[in-house]
């Protein structure tokens, strides 16, 4: 099941440009926060961008 932000009052670019701005303030880059999350910088790139939206099941 996912989430769409829209459903929660906000916008899927303001999800992904809160994302990001979190990512920044924890010192991470795109690279390091995949690693971490094992997911591709890819997939965290186009989530941060708003083409994605995360789902609970991303690991």
């Amino acid at each position: 099941m996912t989430l769409d932000p829209e459903q929660l009052g906000r916008s899927k670019q303001d999800l992904a440009e809160k994302l990001k701005t979190l990512r920044k303030q924890a010192g991470l880059t795109g690279d390091r926060l995949a690693r971490l999350c094992s997911m591709s910088q890819s997939k965290i790139s186009k989530i941060e961008t708003g083409k994605l939206t995360p789902a609970l099941t991303d690991s």
